[in-house]
């Protein structure tokens, strides 16, 4: 346990020196079998992207680095509790757990500048010729 604190510690020391320069206040690591793969910080504010989370972050450099896809057996240590993007995005990398240290209902009001709508629709609409991209992709 004393190694999951130390970790959840550096991811939130990571998001203190995001903080301090003027960034979202959120830090994560990737780590398997306690080695620390990489790291990543918010910096939706710097990119203009809202899915640079520090979560997402964190598995898009070490898949970048690593050149896979499969973190399978690693886990995440994060700042804060993770959104439903960042855990969909540790799923989708193999990850099977989220350490976290601050509850996202205890976070202050950080003034994000757009708020979720108050509803939210995904529409399918059949169309011929949809399965063609996955036909090809499996074809190649």
């Amino acid at each position: 346990m004393n190694a999951d604190l130390n970790l959840l510690r550096q991811a939130v020391g990571l998001a203190t020196e995001n903080a301090a320069a003027g960034q979202l206040p959120f830090g994560a690591l990737v780590v398997r079998d306690g080695e620390i793969l990489g790291t990543g910080v918010n910096t939706a504010l710097r990119d203009c992207d809202p899915s640079a989370h520090a979560e997402v972050e964190a598995v898009r450099n070490v898949c970048r680095d690593r050149k896979t896809l499969d973190l399978t057996g690693a886990e995440i240590y994060s700042s804060c509790e993770p959104c439903p993007m960042c855990r969909s995005v540790a799923t989708t990398a193999g990850i099977a757990v989220i350490w976290f240290a601050a509850l996202g209902a205890d976070l202050p009001d950080l003034a994000y500048p757009v708020q979720p709508p108050a509803t939210f629709a995904a529409r399918h609409v059949r169309l011929d010729g949809s399965g063609e991209p996955f036909q090809r992709y499996l074809g190649r």
